[in-house]
């Protein structure tokens, strides 16, 4: 299989770096062979699936960037919601509810509603419309849909998933340099975690960039299973060896009660009042992102057919609900552990995100200690290869095909091209490997709060910048080319604005500039269409 000796050359180099680090920290050989031996079996497995299912690519733009637009309900339910759900719930979450308490739980509610909302009343919109539009990534859908004949609209598009995803991605790869670097070394200092870096980010560019959309889609359904078993079992197991909640409860409560307070920080107020401020932080907040994530709008588009929808949104559901509550449960008990004095969490006094790989480690057999690393590696795997292959039809689709080298056909003008499906093939691999290399230099030398940098930066631009668009475009027939420009154009800025100015200083309450910039973008859009469309056709520019 072409790449399969390559990347067993670089995991082989990767693992005797981390064996030399270990020794030079006095870490137990016999610990570290043993999640080592199962993280690598891990890895190769995955890439092998990866490698596998390239077989099957029919060798077109359609199959490497929708499968064919042939996907079931459990790969397409399983595969978008571990791409949804990153490095940002492993570490993320689980450093969150490490930090705040009781009331991470609310993200549970906040996230479901996303899920709910983009399954339910999304899915099979997208699916019959991108069919009908023959689009394959959602620069397409908008520049198809409105018939638009100068590309502002797709070019537009095009900046805003290529800022957004490099931001995502780098975040992701450096959650794979703190938790491989803590699980090998425990040390995530220098080059243990600049090795960590490279050795996520060449796990997740072998299989992209050999397989496609159709090697991410069913890499991404069994790490899927595999977070949802690491996040089931492992915090069940504390439950029971540790005294439950009691002991969660008994804990905060001598050295921290506000961590067992369900209101976040800042909120003094019930009812209405109370609703608004989760609703415009974090907490319920995040639900505003889920209709403009293009990583997994790509699944609703490459459905077989819209029956598969609503068993899809069932499916996800029940996935993230486990998925949730498991990270903020164990993050809930590392907290507890650490007022308890167990000498392990010390390293959380210095990365509280992680946690999860820290727990694991110290509390469960090697075996195991090395399933839930690798269920870290998953979470990581499943958003950065999905958004690499979404950054890369951008720029190869969106801008060289579609702009650069458009060479319209009486047959098919919509895709029009000027060179043959291999070569852009060719195209879409070396650009998926060019983003990840920019994503790698990003974080190669800075290690960021992955909660922060993925939910405030990549999360929010896209939600703000394609959400509104996206339901506006799909359920409302007066939505116009103008107003969908300009509520693109107001989410991406305010998004950023929002974050680089309010969200960098100190204040009593922190507002999320997601729920903001989302709003401010469909008003704007609404306003606009409502002044440019009769209703009876299509704006065009």
């Amino acid at each position: 299989m072409p790449g399969c000796s390559d990347y067993m050359y670089f995991l082989c180099v990767f693992l005797s770096r981390y064996n030399v680090a270990h020794e030079e920290v006095n870490m137990p050989d016999s610990g570290t062979i043993v999640i080592g031996v199962s993280f690598a079996a891990y890895t190769l497995f995955i890439v092998l699936v990866g490698l596998w299912s390239s077989r099957w690519a029919k060798r077109s733009d359609e199959d490497y960037f929708l499968a064919g637009r042939s996907l079931g309900k459990w790969v397409a339910a399983l595969s978008a919601s571990a791409s949804s759900e990153s490095g940002w719930v492993t570490l993320g979450l689980v450093g969150w509810a490490y930090g705040s308490g009781v009331s991470a739980y609310w993200i549970i509610p906040g996230c479901l509603f996303g899920y709910f909302f983009n399954w339910f009343f999304l899915a099979g919109r997208m699916r019959d419309r991108a069919a009908e539009l023959n689009a394959l990534t959602i620069p397409d859908l908008f520049s198809f849909h409105f018939r638009e004949r100068v590309p502002l609209l797709r070019v537009l598009s095009v900046i805003v998933i290529l800022v957004a995803m490099v931001l995502y991605v780098a975040a992701q790869f450096n959650a794979a340099g703190k938790s491989l670097a803590y699980s090998f070394t425990g040390d995530v200092s220098g080059s243990n975690y600049r090795w960590g870096v490279l050795a996520g980010a060449a796990i997740v560019l072998v299989y992209t960039v050999t397989g496609g959309f159709r090697a991410v889609c069913w890499t991404d359904f069994l790490q899927a299973l595999l977070m949802l078993t690491a996040l089931v079992i492992f915090p069940v197991y504390l439950l029971f060896t540790h005294g439950g909640f009691a002991y969660v409860h008994g804990e905060l409560a001598q050295t921290d009660p506000a961590t067992l307070h369900w209101i976040p920080q800042g909120a003094k107020a019930s009812g209405p009042a109370l609703f608004g401020f989760l609703l415009g932080s974090g907490a319920l907040g995040i639900n505003f992102g889920y209709p403009g994530q293009p990583h997994v709008l790509v699944r609703f588009m490459a459905l077989k057919d819209r029956k598969e929808a609503a068993w899809g949104g069932v499916i996800s559901m029940i996935w993230g609900l486990f998925v949730y509550w498991g990270a903020v449960t164990v993050g809930l008990f590392a907290r507890a552990m650490q007022t308890d004095g167990a000498s392990w969490t010390s390293v959380l006094s210095q990365d509280k995100e992680l946690g999860l790989v820290a727990a694991a480690q110290n509390l469960l057999p090697g075996v195991l200690g090395g399933l839930v690393l690798a269920a870290v590696l998953a979470a990581i795997c499943s958003t950065a290869d999905s958004q690499l292959l979404v950054a890369a039809s951008a720029a190869a689709n969106d801008l060289y095909k579609q702009i650069f080298r458009k060479g319209a056909t009486d047959d098919d003008p919509q895709r029009a091209s000027g060179m043959d499906d291999r070569g852009s093939m060719w195209i879409n691999r070396g650009i998926v490997f060019t983003l990840g290399i920019i994503a790698v230099l990003l974080v190669i030398d800075q290690k960021v709060t992955v909660y922060d940098y993925v939910l405030t930066y990549g999360w929010a631009i896209l939600g703000a910048s394609f959400g509104p668009q996206v339901i506006l475009l799909l359920i409302w027939r007066r939505a116009s080319y103008a107003g969908c420009l300009a509520g693109m154009l107001t989410g991406f800025v305010m998004a950023i604005v929002w974050k680089l100015t309010y969200m960098s200083g100190e204040h009593t309450v922190e507002i999320y500039n997601l729920p903001l910039a989302f709003v401010a973008a469909m008003v704007v859009n609404v306003l606009i269409s409502l002044l440019t469309s009769t209703g009876k056709k299509r704006v065009t520019a």
